[in-house]
């Protein structure tokens, strides 16, 4: 199976969100909260920017502002020496002359054929802004360190998820989620809008309220989270990326003072082994049945499901029938599952799956597949078919009988060929497509160490089976 108040009363708000971490070695580093101008309770802000060339050769910094809610940005460059450290005190005013305005900072060297986004291997910059209210007995701040784009939350990386903790949203604080997204603009390119789905959870890990939202390429994003949620104190906001690459934090604004508070996002520490996905399988002691009846993968003859999307701008159509046949692959009796695949009507790939029960565990194990890939109606290859014990081949799950969220396990285990893997991103949630509205619904991202960076993601639904399917979700089902 292949396959994002009025101005003076809101600005603390948005001089606060967060960083990730200390100042980040790059060369294409964001500050994700500047500003200036006036804000609440009489305050009046400011940003001054400090830029390090921290390589033994001299670089050219291009320096941009990008107001929030817009992509449009004001650019300027400067030299940079060896060693040398550009300071740009006000920088909003005395570099770009904008009296009133708030937005992110991009800090990035510039290649010598004037391209920007020079790599890793080229000359790194150090950037740290200071954000700070002054007043006549004196000045109070906070310190932004630069986030490298390579820090990002992604949907195609080893960061799927960040969290944020301590997060109040009531009667003594309010807090604002800030991202940004990523990705460079391009002309009618939806992809490059990043999605994100929003968790608030309190502290026995219940989830009390979660949104999706969508954000623009390059365009500085704050929202209040009680867009969200209202009424919780000291809960976790955990941001997972569905589609694209983006950096978030959460500032936390006292209602007497306000006083914001940097709320960094960030990324367990983890062992190593908790990144492996599980291989090996007590698939001896499971007694097979072709017949299963796990609620999000049932293996019921007569089932038919058709999922409709869209891909590179092609009508894609997958349609899944579970036959009332059976196959014998290493020794046990398998369900026979097809999938059929149309671009723009034009057949693409039929696929014969088979799948097993282990009636103990109720877990549905994968056994293999035969492939037939077609171009302009003509059969042209097999790629990706494989069989359990043949060439090394193991059968993988893929499905549990007990799905729980951050599993990870192998759902394909032929070497060379087909090595797809699952991770559980969230269980026990409702989801609706064209064929209805359904409960208890499972998410899964799938990768493949055969295609590094790239990853897919499918929801189940208890009772239903597969509803989701990267770009196609669930049109019509029939049951026997």
């Amino acid at each position: 199976m292949k396959t994002w108040m009025v101005v003076g009363a809101i600005l603390s708000f948005i001089f606060f969100p967060f960083c990730l971490a200390a100042a980040d070695q790059a060369d294409d580093l964001w500050i994700l909260a500047a500003g200036r101008g006036p804000g609440a309770a009489g305050s009046m802000w400011f940003t001054d920017l400090n830029i390090m060339n921290v390589s033994e050769e001299d670089v050219e910094v291009e320096v941009s502002f990008i107001p929030r809610a817009s992509n449009q940005a004001v650019k300027k460059r400067f030299d940079l020496a060896a060693a040398n450290t550009l300071n740009l005190p006000d920088v909003l005013n005395k570099t770009f002359g904008l009296q009133t305005a708030y937005g992110a900072i991009r800090v990035e060297v510039v290649a010598e054929d004037d391209e920007e986004d020079v790599g890793m291997d080229h000359p790194t910059l150090v950037a740290e802004a200071r954000v700070y209210d002054k007043q006549s007995s004196g000045t109070m701040g906070q310190g932004l360190g630069g986030l490298s784009s390579a820090a990002a939350t992604s949907a195609d990386g080893d960061v799927l998820t960040t969290h944020v903790v301590g997060v109040t949203d009531n009667a003594a604080f309010r807090s604002n989620w800030f991202a940004l997204n990523v990705a460079e603009p391009e002309e009618d390119e939806e992809e490059d809008v990043a999605e994100v789905e929003i968790e608030i959870l309190d502290a026995r890990g219940e989830t009390i309220a979660s949104k999706t939202y969508n954000l623009e390429p390059l365009t500085p994003t704050f929202t209040p989270i009680s867009d969200i949620a209202t009424g919780f104190e000291n809960a976790t906001v955990r941001f997972t990326m569905i589609q694209g690459r983006a950096l978030f934090g959460v500032s936390k604004i006292d209602m007497l003072t306000n006083d914001p508070t940097t709320l960094e996002a960030s990324v367990p520490a983890q062992d190593p082994l908790d990144k492996q996905y599980t291989d090996t399988f007590l698939s001896a002691d499971c007694t097979f049945s072709p017949n299963g009846n796990n609620p999000f993968f049932p293996l019921t003859p007569g089932l038919k499901l058709v999922l409709k999307g869209e891909d590179d701008g092609e009508v894609v159509q997958n349609t899944i029938e579970i036959l009332n046949e059976t196959a014998v692959v290493n020794g046990v009796t398998t369900r026979v599952l097809t999938e059929t695949e149309l671009h723009d009507g034009e057949l693409v790939e039929i696929s014969r799956n088979f799948y097993a029960q282990c009636v103990e565990t109720g877990d549905v194990f994968y056994f293999g597949e035969e492939v037939d890939i077609y171009d302009e109606g003509k059969l042209v290859s097999h790629a990706g078919a494989w069989r359990a014990g043949e060439d090394g081949a193991e059968a993988g799950i893929i499905m549990p009988g007990k799905p729980l969220s951050g599993s990870r396990y192998y759902q394909e285990i032929a070497p060379e060929v087909a090595l797809d893997r699952a991770e559980h991103l969230k269980t026990g949630f409702s989801f609706e497509t064209a064929a209805g509205e359904f409960t208890n619904c499972l998410s899964v991202r799938e990768t493949t160490p055969l295609e590094p960076g790239q990853s897919s993601f499918k929801i189940y639904c208890s009772g239903v089976g597969l509803v989701v399917d990267s770009g196609s979700e669930l049109a019509s089902r029939s049951r026997p």
